[in-house]
């Protein structure tokens, strides 16, 4: 029996060849329908599929400076057209970070030390992913995991080689202001 597509091109009385020969004799065999040297159904689909798998994984995983992405990110980085009331001051924790949303611009707003704060963009500057403020302790990219620095935007980990883009933070009356 053929061990490739179980068809019946052995003699059912002959003795079983060892392995090597089964796999040997089943790349030489004519099936019905198919040309010698063909390849089979299953090896077509199967070829197909680890490319198509591959090609996604590649596409997934791409370097930051691999398309133009990076550059439209750092052009296009959420900045405010004018300063913007974010948040209020006490809204964001010592040592942490939260995302705040106004008027269509949203900023990840840190205080690494009580009373100095900073905001940066809320795009990964790896593939464009909105960041997220994880447990308001970290800034990280739900995508391909990067993790930037609450201090100054750098990347302290995951694919992200760019640091995030920083906005300049003005505190007036408790509030802050982005631009």
């Amino acid at each position: 029996m053929c061990t490739r597509c179980g068809c019946q091109k052995q003699a059912k009385d002959a003795p079983a060849p060892a392995y090597a020969e089964r796999l040997a004799a089943t790349e030489s065999i004519d099936h019905p329908g198919s040309a010698s040297g063909a390849m089979s159904r299953r090896r077509a689909v199967a070829g197909t599929a680890g490319l198509g798998a591959g090609a996604v994984l590649l596409a997934a995983c791409g370097s930051s400076d691999s398309g133009s992405s990076s550059q439209t990110l750092t052009e296009n980085d959420g900045r405010p057209a004018q300063p913007t009331d974010m948040a209020a001051a006490a809204d964001v924790p010592v040592g942490g970070v939260i995302q705040a949303n106004k008027d269509g611009v949203t900023a990840m707003i840190t205080q690494p030390v009580e009373g100095t704060f900073h905001a940066f963009s809320s795009v990964c500057t790896h593939q464009g992913c909105q960041l997220n403020a994880q447990k308001e302790q970290t800034i990280s990219c739900p995508c391909h995991a990067s993790v930037f620095s609450l201090e100054d935007g750098s990347v302290q980990g995951g694919p992200a080689e760019t640091p995030l883009p920083e906005f300049t933070v003005e505190v007036k009356d408790g509030r802050i202001w982005v631009s």
